[in-house]
């Protein structure tokens, strides 16, 4: 890797390639304790042997408060006896060189290539973020940044492994439309509509395009399901293949379903073609819809198990009704209009172009404005109270907070979350 100021320093990707190891997917405290002190330090606490002291429990502790975890959730005593136990998995800095070899590497959010709609994320984005591409003459840390899945330009496009010749039709065309049309398709590598969705993505696009993202639930060395292998290369030709475990890793249940956050943000739009009612599918447009990305479903027979899933989710949840590219391609308009009209692939600045009369609030989609709303309006709270208040589970509440807080309508405060104009009184001296 070049020592240009995009890349972070090695010592802080040598440190999170560790805690990568010793924490799970979905473990916020631990997210939340990287992010308070830091990589390195934090990979020092872990490794010391020692308690947190008053002062780290504290950062870390007002951390997690703001995030929502309860002051069970928020000890860190316990939490570092869990990630203890992994480390003598520790302090392999020949990983990071045997895949680089092979087109991997590893994104941390310190880097300016780091997938920002990640962010969208808070507490729950990944520690790291392994990639691979097809060795080439290429350094992989020059190839992945253009691999990346645009923020406004790329579609989830998931459902079950056991699809009918319908489901593959439907995945396999809207892949390879969208495609055409230059989004990339963002799936999970399975086998099923993942599968279908791949190849159509791949058979779509032309041959300078990089169309293709697969999520993997285990390490990028172990491609998994071995079924899949040679499609799996193929997305590495001409895309990027992502997972947070480190290389190694199996994928388990609890992998998988956490994989799928990753997913869903990495994403501008979710479409589930076919799942059954209680398909994993399902949790990546959950998750779609706690970040604030707009979710599609594919309908299909009423007499069909595998899309039960599908008019649950028409049914129960704002997810939309799509049946084809051009339908996915309204919804992801609708929603990401402001990113596609800023040619840099960043938002507009604010205030540019604004109706007359129109407010900083229109355009925000159904949960962020209940959140904006539920805030008060001369005083902070916290998302616990927001979440009695906006009647959303704690997970919509810190999404939603994060995205207004990018946009410069609320302002963490020291006594909780406020909207932009409010400004906490200052401490008296006295």
């Amino acid at each position: 890797m070049d020592d240009t100021p995009a890349w972070a320093p090695e010592s802080i990707r040598q440190a999170r390639a560790d805690l990568s190891r010793l924490i799970e997917p979905g473990d916020l405290l631990g997210s939340l304790t990287v992010s308070a002190l830091g990589a390195e330090p934090a990979l020092d606490l872990i490794r010391s042997g020692t308690g947190p002291s008053d002062r780290v429990q504290q950062q870390v502790g007002e951390a997690a408060e703001t995030a929502g975890l309860t002051a069970r959730q928020r000890k860190l005593a316990p939490a570092l006896e869990r990630w203890r136990t992994r480390r003598g998995q520790t302090g392999h800095r020949r990983m990071l060189d045997s895949l680089r070899r092979r087109g991997g590497g590893l994104l941390i959010p310190e880097d300016a290539a780091w997938p920002r709609q990640l962010h969208d994320l808070g507490a729950a984005q990944p520690v790291a973020l392994w990639f691979r591409v097809a060795p080439g003459e290429s350094d992989p840390y020059i190839e992945a940044p253009a691999r990346l899945p645009h923020p406004a330009r790329s579609v989830a496009v998931v459902g079950s492994r056991e699809m009918t010749d319908y489901g593959a039709q439907v995945a396999w065309e809207t892949a390879r439309q969208l495609a055409a049309h230059g989004v990339s398709v963002v799936s999970g590598g399975a086998y099923g509509i993942d599968a279908a969705a791949h190849r159509g993505s791949l058979e779509g696009a032309d041959e300078e395009q990089r169309p293709a993202v697969a999520v993997l639930a285990g390490g990028v060395d172990r491609l998994y399901p071995a079924g899949n292998e040679r499609l799996l290369h193929a997305v590495m030709d001409r895309g990027i293949i992502f997972s947070e475990m480190a290389p190694g890793s199996a994928p388990t249940r609890h992998r998988f379903l956490q994989r799928n956050r990753l997913i869903a943000a990495l994403a501008a739009a979710t479409v589930v073609v076919e799942a059954r009612w209680r398909s994993g599918a399902l949790s990546t447009a959950h998750h779609a819809m706690d970040i604030g990305r707009p979710v599609g479903a594919v309908p299909g027979s009423v007499h069909s198990a595998s899309s039960a899933g599908c008019h649950r989710l028409l049914r129960h949840t704002p997810a939309q009704l799509v049946t084809d590219a051009a339908d996915v391609m309204e919804l992801v308009a609708a929603d990401a209009a402001g990113v596609l009209a800023a040619p840099d692939g960043h938002p507009a600045p604010e205030g540019a172009s604004k109706p007359l009369g129109e407010s900083a609030t229109d355009g925000l989609g159904d949960i962020d404005r209940r959140i904006y709303d539920a805030l008060p309006v001369r005083s902070a709270t916290t998302p616990s109270r927001l979440s009695e208040v906006a009647g959303l589970p704690i997970p919509h509440i810190f999404g939603a907070l994060t995205r207004l807080e990018r946009k410069k309508l609320v302002r963490r405060t020291t006594a909780g979350w406020g909207r932009a104009g409010y400004h906490p009184a200052p401490q008296s001296s006295g």
